[in-house]
């Protein structure tokens, strides 16, 4: 009995942990592995102190059990983290594509790329999640985590059977997403370069390419100006699909 408390503590940090990872982080630095499990034990910790003992039973103290239990709360919590971040990253994946769209692809290297090779990408993420914290998604991510435990107490979580079908559409949802936001800029190059192939032919000692290429960067910083309420709202509607798309992943038990 002494031991149910820690245990049905240590379950819900283990689930806590992939909610832990999907916060966003200001310049895309993730946070320090020993804040990371601080921050999982003492959200997990509060939350499994409201979850009443009655309703986690008896958990087993038998080596073999727990790491099971262990392993599948850890899965459940990356799983529910990894939705989140998805959606977090439909924002860079966007900012990659209107780089190559208005003309600011980075020269390829062999390192993982950083926010100063990238200033693009690294713009539409931490709009992203500024618009997180704005929209008061962070509530709605927690929410869903408390709920969580409503459907499966500490140390019984696990996957439901409709996972994997669940985590495909999210990563579905990534791609429309990021397409989505940068349709516009992709609909803007394909009009410049029509224009000036045509003109092109018409004038032909015009240096075409040197003209378009400026244009294409004008024009498309424009249009990244006046866009921040369109990309604004396509973050919403997923931030308010996010929890629910979390609690489908749960088991209930």
């Amino acid at each position: 009995m002494p031991w149910e408390p820690f245990l049905a503590t240590l379950m819900g940090a283990l689930r806590a942990l992939g909610i832990v990872m999907i916060l966003p982080i200001p310049g895309g630095r993730g946070l320090p592995t020993t804040l990371r499990a601080a921050l999982s034990f003492l959200l997990g910790g509060a939350l499994t102190a409201a979850v009443p003992m009655t309703a986690v039973g008896p958990l087993s103290t038998a080596t073999p059990e727990l790491l099971i239990a262990g392993v599948h709360e850890l899965l459940l919590g990356l799983a529910m983290g990894l939705t989140g971040r998805i959606v977090l990253s439909s924002a860079e994946l966007a900012g990659r594509v209107i780089a190559g769209e208005v003309g600011l692809n980075a020269a390829p290297g062999f390192d993982v790329p950083v926010p100063a090779q990238e200033p693009l990408p690294s713009f539409t993420g931490m709009f992203a999640g500024l618009l997180f914290f704005v929209t008061n998604a962070h509530e709605g991510v927690l929410a869903a985590f408390a709920r969580s435990f409503e459907i499966a107490p500490p140390g019984m979580g696990g996957l439901s059977p409709g996972a994997s079908e669940t985590l495909t559409g999210a990563v579905a949802t990534l791609l429309a997403l990021a397409l989505r936001i940068a349709a516009p800029f992709i609909a803007l190059n394909f009009v410049i370069t029509l224009g000036f192939s045509i003109l092109g032919r018409a004038v032909p000692k015009m240096n075409v390419f040197i003209i378009s290429y400026a244009l294409r960067s004008i024009m498309g910083f424009t249009l990244l100006a006046g866009a921040g309420a369109l990309i604004a709202r396509y973050f919403a509607g997923a931030f308010d699909r996010l929890p629910w798309t979390m609690l489908e992943l749960v088991a209930r038990r």
